[in-house]
């Protein structure tokens, strides 16, 4: 059954088992969905007042917006997952000879690879959030601040947890293209000090 498809006790039963995956990556995924959702939510405590009713064009399309990257999200809460199977079958492949040791590798260069786009898409996706939000701010209902405010800590919470998962996975690639490439994206640096010398 594919993760979004459970409860809520069933996913955090199965973040704190022995079970390598669903871990950081799918966690940093919901944590932007949920802070996607309640930026929904305030949109839409806030359209139909009449108070901010010339703003209800614009909160109508910011909403659209915000509810597909919501749904990405959720995508990737399965998706990261799916990533990290790909790297421990990688890792399971057998190195007696070397064809097989240089098959192993070059499948675990491209698994740790695809790994890292994957985090990368969440950090893009919530500082897009996060930009909506900043539009939210005096344009919104003031008795929801309070869940713009958990919304923010959400979203820059699933933006650190995956840049933590882009550098652990780039100490095991050798790519140093694409190394200097993803480390120089650093969207992290934006809300957390952590640069590309960051002890991991």
């Amino acid at each position: 059954m594919p993760i979004v498809n459970h409860s809520i006790e069933q996913f955090i039963m199965l973040l704190a088992s022995k079970e390598p995956a669903p871990g950081g990556g799918s966690a940093s995924a919901l944590l932007g969905a949920v802070g996607s959702a309640l930026s929904s939510m305030v949109i839409n405590l806030t359209i139909g007042k009449e108070k901010f009713k010339e703003q209800e064009t614009i909160l109508q399309e910011m909403l659209k917006e915000i509810e597909s990257l919501q749904n990405e999200f959720l995508s990737l809460i399965e998706e990261d997952t799916t990533a990290f199977n790909k790297v421990s079958r990688a890792y399971r492949m057998p190195k007696e000879t070397e064809e097989q040791k240089e098959a192993r590798r070059e499948a675990l260069e491209k698994a740790l690879k695809d790994a890292s786009l994957i985090p990368l898409s969440i950090m893009e996706m919530g500082l897009s959030v996060l930009k909506l939000l900043e539009k939210c701010v005096g344009n919104t209902n003031p008795n929801v601040i309070s869940d713009i405010g958990v919304s923010v800590l959400c979203l820059k919470s699933a933006i650190q947890g995956s840049w933590l998962n882009i550098l652990i996975n780039l100490k095991y690639i050798k790519d140093e293209s694409f190394i200097k490439e993803t480390r120089g994206k650093d969207l992290g640096k934006k809300f957390w000090k952590l640069d590309g010398g960051a002890k991991i």
